[in-house]
């Protein structure tokens, strides 16, 4: 290789880390994930350690570790529940576009250089999200819907709470039934009716 040749390869070398190729710049390295909770609008929405939100949460994540994206949904009360997505596929139209629209040929060596698909390669802009795989839909090319089941919430606990404030919330009816019952009947004053009912609201 003659030394205009070896300056020239230098030179896309250079411009391939300078400039992005067809895939790096249709969609770019990174896409728009949106984590959604169903049924859970105060669970907590947590991406490799980072809180995103409660309930809904969207940001940023890179498309060569969709095949490896985890999240974990926290709860007062409930287990902490971690889902991890571990598919993803091939971009093979922005694969095609860098190849066709970002190759080079090396002067007079004839050579073709695919400097596009070295981009796309170093970057992953070429991946996507699977959404064959359950819990993943697609919104467009550059956004990706997450939806989590969570079950850390659907417990013995959760359940024994809600009837064990029910319950109460009926014993209380009742005794404050009883009593006006009581004071209909002259049994107690009107001073020992309001007397026991501030008890029984107390409880």
């Amino acid at each position: 290789m003659t030394k205009k040749n070896l300056l020239y390869l230098i030179g896309l070398i250079v411009l391939s880390a300078s400039f992005s190729s067809c895939a790096t710049i249709i969609g770019g390295s990174n896409y728009y994930a949106k984590v959604q909770v169903p049924d859970h609008p105060d669970a907590k929405i947590e991406h490799k350690g980072s809180y995103k939100g409660t309930g809904e949460a969207s940001f940023k994540a890179k498309r060569r570790d969709a095949d490896n994206f985890s999240i974990t949904v926290k709860k007062e009360g409930c287990e902490d529940q971690t889902k991890t997505f571990t598919q993803k596929s091939f971009r093979g139209w922005a694969f095609t576009g860098s190849l066709l629209g970002f190759t080079g040929l090396v002067p007079g060596a004839f050579i073709p250089l695919p400097w596009g698909i070295a981009v796309d390669a170093a970057t992953g802009a070429w991946w996507k999200p699977d959404i064959n795989e359950i819990g993943v839909t697609k919104q467009d090319y550059n956004h990706y819907i997450y939806q989590i089941d969570y079950t850390g919430c659907d417990t013995k606990t959760e359940r024994t709470i809600i009837n064990k404030e029910t319950t109460n919330s009926e014993s209380k009816a009742d005794k404050l039934r009883e009593l006006k019952k009581l004071l209909d009947e002259g049994v107690i004053t009107q001073e020992e009716f309001e007397k026991e009912k501030k008890k029984i609201l107390n409880e």
